[in-house]
């Protein structure tokens, strides 16, 4: 009897084993997908609304999680499901589909990686060709992969997934259903479809409301938030590219100083330098730091009335590099007209 209980409880507890181990490899849902057009207006894509993204003209990464981007970064730092899209154009002048193959392969090769046969496809209604690979990290983790190339008017398209062990197959329903959205927009289409938005105008206009008014380019457009959280208003003003924005926040001072909000929250910009200037007149801190690679900020701290005026600046170096654009030199100037009720 107590052979059969032991022998019942052995497969209760092997079939717990594999129902647990099924659910936790099953392949995650598909999320909801928002349209991307890229700075250069060289192809369209649809990417997940909840994953993180950090672009610049002609190039697009997409990460599952922030964590996700740590890992990829530092690829033994975390455990946490890790799973990235990186989609890219460039030129690539005379070269044809087997170059630009090869190319790639070699980049591979110099990290060490192992790579699988090629697979002729599509991608974007274009000949294409999916190169599978595998890199070896440690015993512990390892990074599968995949790209599929494509070259047309003189440029090369890339569409390339990554992730981490079990991951990777997990989210291949994602890599698969992304693929199928993306577009390659000509490039005689794409110089006649700039956005008109695409860099900050050299003339402004003024947002105003009871607390603050402040002076932007006309070219922009600025979209009042109500309260959430501590903020009681809010104003996000933004272009063409969502990396590139100013934003001014009002919170309740609770009859703090701006010298005492600025030691309080100093501690939630990690790897930043703060130091004091003025606004409208008034006392108030600058924080300069980098919230993800690639992307530069500023915060002011101000504070009237006891109300505390946040203003945030954000912008992409590579887009005010490729543009010839004065996003930061913009910003700043708004930031310095603002003007407290």
């Amino acid at each position: 009897m107590h052979f059969r209980f032991m022998k019942k409880f052995a497969i209760v507890a092997v079939l717990a084993i594999t129902f647990a181990a099924c659910q936790k490899e099953a392949p995650v849902t598909i999320p909801a997908l928002e349209t991307y057009r890229d700075g250069l207006n060289l192809f369209v894509i649809d990417i997940p609304t909840t994953w993180q993204q950090s672009s610049e003209p002609g190039a697009l990464n997409l990460y599952n999680t922030q964590d996700a981007w740590n890992r990829f970064a530092e690829p033994t730092s975390s455990s946490k499901p890790a799973v990235r899209i990186h989609v890219y154009a460039k030129n690539v002048g005379g070269q044809t589909l087997q170059d630009v193959v090869e190319q790639f392969k070699t980049s591979l090769r110099q990290q060490q990686a192992e790579i699988d046969p090629d697979v002729q496809t599509t991608l974007a209604g274009m000949p294409a060709t999916k190169v599978p690979y595998v890199v070896r990290i440690n015993n512990k983790n390892t990074i599968y992969g995949f790209a599929v190339l494509t070259v047309s008017d003189s440029s090369e398209y890339a569409y390339e997934c990554q992730g981490f062990n079990k991951d990777f197959k997990r989210y291949t329903p994602v890599f698969d259903t992304v693929e199928t959205t993306y577009r390659i927009i000509p490039k005689a289409v794409a110089k006649e479809q700039l956005p008109g938005n695409l860099i900050p105008s050299l003339t402004t206009t003024t947002y105003s409301n009871n607390y603050f008014s402040i002076q932007y380019p006309d070219n922009f457009s600025a979209t009042p938030k109500g309260p959430s959280g501590d903020i009681e208003q809010s104003v996000l003003i933004q272009g063409y590219f969502e990396d590139c924005t100013i934003e001014v926040d009002v919170l309740d001072a609770k009859k703090l100083t701006v010298d005492k909000i600025y030691a309080q929250n100093k501690k939630n910009y990690p790897n930043s330098t703060g130091e004091k200037t003025t606004l409208d007149g008034l006392p108030a801190y600058r924080i300069s730091y980098s919230p993800v690679r690639g992307i530069q900020r500023q915060v002011y701290f101000v504070v009237k009335k006891d109300k505390w005026i946040r203003v945030i600046l954000t912008w992409n170096p590579a887009s005010q590099k490729k543009y010839n654009a004065n996003f930061k030199q913009s910003f700043e100037k708004a930031a310095a007209s603002l003007k407290l009720e």
